[in-house]
This record gives C-alpha cells, structure tokens and sequence, in this order.
C-alpha cells in the first residue's frame, strides 16, 4: 500500500478557518448577513439564498420557480452530469427531460437542446461541468424563444467566466456549490443568486429549518478532519476504505434540506478571500497536465471561455487509465438515461451519444494545490502522449 494519495479534487481547510467558523458561528445572523453580502458583491446579484446543500438549492429553487409555471413540470438538463441534479428535481417533483451534450466542448449540443424544450419547460438547466464555462449564446436565444427560465448552474464552475461574465450569473437564478469538491467549500452547502424579486420572494416562503445540534457538531468535526486527511501524507487513509465509496456517483432523491449554519458561513467568508488565488493555482496545474500530455485529448473551450478546472478532463482515456492514488480518476460513469431508478421520472426518451461517449471515455486530472511536478511527470509517462 503506497502511503500517499492525491483527492481529485477538494481545498482544504486550516486550522484559522475553523476558529473563524466557530467565532462566525457565535455570530448568528450577523455572520450569515456578512457572508451573502460579500456573496452578492461578488456576483453582482441582488439576492442571494443559502441551504445546507447544493441539491437542496437546486429543488427548493425548482419549487420557488413553479409558483410562477404551476402548469410547467418538467426540468430540461444536460444528460451527462452530476446525478445530484437529477436527484433534486425528483426530490422537488417534477420530471426530468434530458438534452445530449457536445462531447468536445462539454457544453448543450444545439439541436438536442432545441427539441427538449416545449410549452412544458419549467427551467433549462445549463451545467459548466469541471469548472469549463458552457456557450451561453444558444442557451439563452431558446429559453428566451420558448419563455423557459435560464437556471445557470455554476456548481463546479465558481469564478470562471464567459465573455468577461462570470459564470452562475447568466441566467433567472444561479447556483454555486460549497460541497468539499468544489472550488472553495464550507464542507457542504448551495448558494442561489438572482435579481428576480418574486424568485427571492418565493425561496424566503420555502426557507428550511437549521440544522440539528447534532448536525451541526458533525458539520465542526468534518471540517477539521479537512483540516488533515486532505493532504497526500494521509489522504491514503480514506483512500484505502472502500466503505467510504469516496468520488461514487449516486441517484438518491430522498435527502433533506435544511439551513446554512453561521459556522458554514464564517469558512465561507474566510474561503471566498481566496478564491482567486485557489482557481489560478488551479490553472497553472492544468497547464502543466496539458503541457505534459500534449497528444492527448481536452475540452474545447468556446470563444471567450475561462476555465477554472475544477479537474482537467482526459476525453480520450482508456480503461486502464485509471490511477486513483494520483487522483486520476474516472467522472460520472453513465449518462441520467441509464439511470435505472431514474427513467419512471423521464419525460420522453431519445438517444444521447454525447453524453455515451463522455461516460465511456473522460477520466479527470486533478488540479487540487497538493499536484507536484513530479505527480504530473510520473502520470505523464504512464498514460503517454498518443491516443489511448
């Protein structure tokens, strides 16, 4: 057994993150005030909304957006993604209609997209899927032509940009994740941003309960062990426990969905700070992948695109690519519509190469601040520099 490991992904938490957190948590409500303040400066958004997870943003805002559409039940998503999304728009209600994706740039394949939309739309989801903005041009003309709401899903994409405009922003409503596996965290968490009044109006009519005490010292506990087990000296330890089915993908519609804590805030505070500096560290890695596998296969990015790679995805890996103690590792590993759980809630049915190919063939370099020069130099000789 190799002691040592690298996460896929993940930022960790010191030591003053987590005192701050606990005096933010003393804080109450002031603490959360702060923390959506500096949340709607950033993103240049009136409103902005907590919740205990990014799911749970995501299905209290498909319900915030049906007191508008109460005739409308179906949200239309990209069909290769995080089954979290899935999950909340089965745990909101409603039926899920899929669009294919182009599997060269990540982002909604055109006329995929053009025929999932109808009269029956509640919202187009649009995904920046690792941290690569989505083309929003096309995006935006449809949902407009069909009166669709844009939901701009920035979940793995917090600080990347699109023609100058940062991604989360483009649409009705946004969505950033604080999960551990995101560009920054607060161990979990969903943050949704508009400057829709009747979107915010809604959301304040569903806002959750907080969470229990006991929760809540599992949300203190979780943070420290971030604190260590991150790093590669000890990040072999979960690693090795299978139990833990750490990086798994999951279909799981039945989760609760509480409150952000002042605690959660006060890392988000301290993590916001650093944002810029964690996504150009980022960057720099995912040059280095890219400068040292230079025959391999990488996302296009549209015109006008900044990644933050989240991870930097391999689109042309081989099954035995995989090299999970250096982080590289598979992503979603079927597209939503072979979901067996999920197809009773499919609205309608088609084919999704897109989505087929990613499934089949993306594997995900890890960018996290913990990547040496010499993690890449020695995948970089394992996986080589041709097409696998």
């Amino acid at each position: 057994m190799t002691l040592r490991a690298l996460a896929p992904s993940g930022v960790p938490f010191s030591l003053s993150d987590i005192v701050h957190g606990l005096l933010a948590a003393m804080g109450g409500e002031r603490s959360m005030a702060r923390f959506r303040d500096q949340v709607a400066d950033r993103f240049g958004k009136r409103h902005v909304r907590f919740f205990s997870s990014g799911r749970g943003a995501v299905s209290a805002a498909l319900n915030a957006l049906h007191t508008r559409f109460p005739a409308r039940d179906e949200v239309v998503i990209p069909a290769y993604t995080s089954f979290s999304v899935a999950s909340a728009v089965v745990h909101a209600g409603f039926k899920v209609r899929l669009y294919d994706v182009d599997p060269e740039t990540l982002g909604p394949d055109a006329q995929s997209l053009k025929r999932a939309l109808s009269d029956r739309s509640l919202c187009l989801m649009v995904c920046h899927l690792f941290g690569c903005p989505a083309d929003m041009d096309t995006a935006r003309t449809m949902a407009g032509e069909h009166g669709v709401p844009l939901f701009d899903d920035a979940a793995q994409a917090m600080g990347a940009a699109w023609k100058g405009r940062l991604a989360g922003t483009f649409g009705d409503i946004g969505l950033f994740s604080l999960s551990r596996g995101k560009n920054i965290s607060a161990v979990d968490g969903g943050i949704l941003v508009t400057n829709e009044d009747w979107l915010a109006e809604a959301l304040d009519a569903l806002a959750p309960e907080p969470p229990s005490a006991k929760e809540k010292v599992k949300l203190w506990l979780t943070a420290l062990a971030l604190c260590f087990l991150l790093h590669p000296r000890l990040y072999w330890i979960p690693n090795s426990l299978p139990f833990l089915k750490l990086g798994e993908s999951h279909f799981d519609p039945d989760f609760g969905v509480a409150a952000l804590t002042p605690f959660q805030a006060g890392l988000g505070i301290r993590m916001l700070r650093r944002l810029d500096r964690i996504n150009a560290g980022r960057r720099r890695v995912a040059v280095q992948w890219m400068n040292a596998l230079k025959g391999r296969k990488f996302p296009s990015l549209p015109e006008g695109g900044d990644s933050v790679w989240l991870r930097l995805p391999l689109l042309d890996s081989g099954a035995g690519e995989v090299m999970k103690e250096y982080g590289v590792v598979p992503s979603y590993p079927s597209g939503l519509h072979e979901i067996e759980a999920l197809r009773p809630h499919l609205a309608g049915s088609g084919s999704y190469p897109g989505a087929e190919r990613l499934a089949r063939s993306l594997v995900t370099l890890p960018t996290q601040g913990y990547v040496t020069e010499q993690d890449i130099e020695h995948v970089a000789r394992v996986l080589g520099g041709g097409t696998a």
